[in-house]
């Protein structure tokens, strides 16, 4: 195990020399960012099950991991411990907050957005308090799951069959499940449509390294502007 051989291993080895604590005026860190994208829980739970240990037998050397993920059931389980200490961003981010960048989001497409202008004009403010007050309480503190979002409610759909205006879709962010996974699997669907979909989200699924979209369009035979007709 990489972590064995490279942190563990070499920590041990210097502690069984004498006091480490004076190599440094503070604790190493390692950084773990993104643990959750992990596909294989096994080897996460046991990456944290061999960490866990090491810390409650070395408990005096001066080592510090901090790890970034979403709230995953293998991961939290695991880190829910004395020892650990556990940071939600949500509890550091106000509905105050949330409230602000909607209002600045929506203000500009108010400007930009024509459809959005006659609406106004007709009907008054929009979306109105209540609207924009329910959406912040569904969103749950999440700038990433407000800016998704917004584009969601902000997306053209002009070529779907059933097009709907940013009106009609800030509603159904309501009825979303208050995650990404969801709102990306919802996007996709109503998505399914366009030309070349099936082809260009297959290739990304299917692809050992990241193309740009240049690539996948010249390997599915394709001009690069139907890769970006959305």
């Amino acid at each position: 195990m990489q972590m064995q051989r490279l942190v563990y291993g070499p920590f041990r080895s210097a502690a069984g020399r004498g006091p480490i604590g004076s190599l440094a005026d503070h604790p190493f860190l390692i950084v773990i960012d993104g643990l959750d994208e992990c596909e294989d829980k096994d080897e996460v739970e046991a990456l944290i099950d061999s960490m866990l240990a090491f810390f409650d037998e070395n408990p005096f050397i001066p080592l510090r991991v901090f790890i970034t993920s979403r709230v995953e059931q293998h991961i939290q389980s695991r880190l829910n411990v004395p020892g650990v200490r556990l940071e939600n961003l949500v509890d550091h981010c106000s509905d105050d907050d949330i409230s602000a960048f909607l209002d600045v989001l929506f203000q500009d497409a108010r400007r930009r957005n024509p459809v959005i202008q006659a609406y106004v004009q007709e009907h008054g403010e929009w979306p109105t308090p209540s609207e924009k007050r329910k959406l912040v309480e569904h969103i749950g503190g999440s700038f990433i799951f407000a800016s998704a979002v917004f584009k969601f409610i902000m997306v053209s759909d002009a070529s779907i069959n059933h097009p709907t205006t940013p009106i009609d879709r800030l509603p159904l962010t309501l009825k979303m499940n208050p995650g990404l996974d969801g709102l990306y699997a919802q996007v996709l669907a109503r998505s399914e449509n366009i030309p070349h979909f099936p082809d260009i989200i297959s290739t990304i699924a299917l692809l050992e390294a990241p193309l740009p979209t240049s690539g996948i369009a010249e390997l599915l035979g394709i001009s690069t502007h139907e890769m970006i007709y959305r």
